[in-house]
């Protein structure tokens, strides 16, 4: 099998409409169970199919035949189980930051092999310049493994701005000048010849909390959730029974840019009292410098004094200090979010929200600024059994969940079915 044998889209048939249904869509359907819920023995996928023993053995072999599934090593008396075939090729996952670019290779559970970074700056680099880096950081990470481009089933890409996700291009981004309509997921298929994934950076950390972080084990995969990030920017990804909702072109969840009621704070985007503009990263900086600057803070203006620039690590090390100013910048900057997340959880009513991005560095109470702001000005049914952490990710979050990107689409019901009429085609 090779990654080729995957492709981007709906099975059709040669006159352009859906290809009829067969009896190898049963394929698609039992390795996503594996995928999701495994390794499982073939009673756990009888009983989550409800097909018969002799079916479930018969399309697992198939599975096995064409090497998307592996046996697990069983331990003394355990039942055989089976699992995804992690080593039959790999992904890349790229994460792209306002000033940081990560590219990853993971194998086909989304599981980091080697990863390598770099500083940019989107505001100055130009989109080709950048996906240029992607490339080279890709070709690197696989001769390094000793892996060659057959075995490459896709790239995914999640970018820090709104992405129209069918067409694989960021829309107005705000803090990428020159990227507006920049053709992403084109550019790159090219150099690669797979398919390509882009998304908003926010839904792509979401599905790796989803997969493998703090909502891994939300109803089974079937919950609803929120993966708020919060740093220069702040954004949110919305799960509902285990999908993300991007909404009508995307714009889904950019919740940096709901107003805080009374603030007047200036917002790049043209409006003010946005939740950004209040609490995000670059206007927790500009406080702590203000704060410095006039005296009221004497830990931060010390940093100041000693050359260091504001950051959030810095604001977190003055609270731990004892210092009430960097104390208050936290506490607000947590309040503000919960505030906007409060009218979330009365409108969406999640199970969980986590909370990830570079402002998790401020530490426990800023997180527990938001809970109490979120149970503060929530309902009391909507917040009966929430739950509000952090993420279990954070760094990896953004290139394992660009890997779980494409590997959510190259191993849809529909591709695996298609592989499988492939191969009972070429075994008749």
């Amino acid at each position: 099998m090779f990654a080729s044998d995957f492709e981007k889209g709906a099975t059709m048939n040669e006159t352009g409409g859906e290809a009829p249904a067969n009896v190898s869509t049963t394929a698609g359907r039992i390795f996503k169970i594996i995928r999701d819920h495994g390794p499982l023995n073939g009673t756990d996928i009888v009983r989550r199919t409800g097909l018969a023993k002799s079916t479930v053995s018969a399309y697992l072999e198939r599975l096995l035949a064409v090497g998307l599934l592996r046996d697990e090593i069983p331990s003394a008396g355990k039942r055989r189980r089976l699992k995804v075939a992690e080593s039959a090729g790999y992904v890349v996952g790229v994460a792209m930051g306002q000033s940081h670019l990560n590219v990853a290779l993971c194998d086909l559970e989304a599981e980091i092999i080697d990863s390598v970074g770099e500083s940019v700056d989107l505001v100055k680099d130009p989109p080709e310049k950048i996906l240029g880096l992607v490339i080279a950081f890709a070709r690197e990470l696989e001769k390094r493994a000793g892996l060659g481009p057959s075995a490459l089933f896709g790239v995914g890409i999640g970018l820090p701005s709104p992405v129209d996700y069918s067409e694989g291009f960021p829309v107005s981004p705000p803090v990428m000048p020159g990227w507006d309509r920049f053709p992403v997921a084109s550019f790159l298929a090219r150099e690669f010849t797979c398919p390509v994934f882009v998304d908003n950076d926010v839904n792509v950390m979401a599905l790796a909390e989803r997969d493998k972080g703090a909502a891994a084990g939300v109803a089974d995969r079937k919950g609803s959730f929120i993966l708020v990030k919060t740093g220069t920017g702040i954004g949110a990804g919305l799960v509902i029974d285990g999908e993300i909702y991007r909404g009508a072109k995307g714009a889904a969840g950019d919740i940096g840019h709901i107003g805080i009621d009374g603030d007047s704070t200036p917002c790049r985007c043209g409006n003010t009292g946005c939740l950004e503009a209040v609490a995000g990263g670059r206007a927790l900086a500009a406080l702590a410098e203000a704060a410095a600057r006039s005296g009221r803070s004497a830990f931060l203006a010390g940093e100041l004094a000693s050359g260091a620039a504001m950051s959030p690590a810095i604001i977190a090390r003055g609270a731990a200090s004892g210092d009430e100013e960097c104390l208050r910048l936290l506490i607000s900057s947590g309040a503000c979010v919960g505030e906007v997340l409060a009218k979330l959880v009365n409108f969406f009513n999640p199970t969980l929200i986590v909370v990830s991005g570079g402002l998790t560095r401020l530490g426990d109470r800023f997180i527990a600024s938001i809970r109490e702001s979120i149970y503060r000005r929530s309902t009391p049914l909507a917040t009966a059994d929430l739950i509000v952490k952090e993420s279990a990710l954070l760094e990896k979050g953004g290139t394992m969940g660009a890997a779980i990107l494409v590997l959510d689409e190259v191993f849809s019901h529909r591709n695996v079915s298609k592989l499988m009429r492939r191969f009972d085609d070429q075994s008749g």
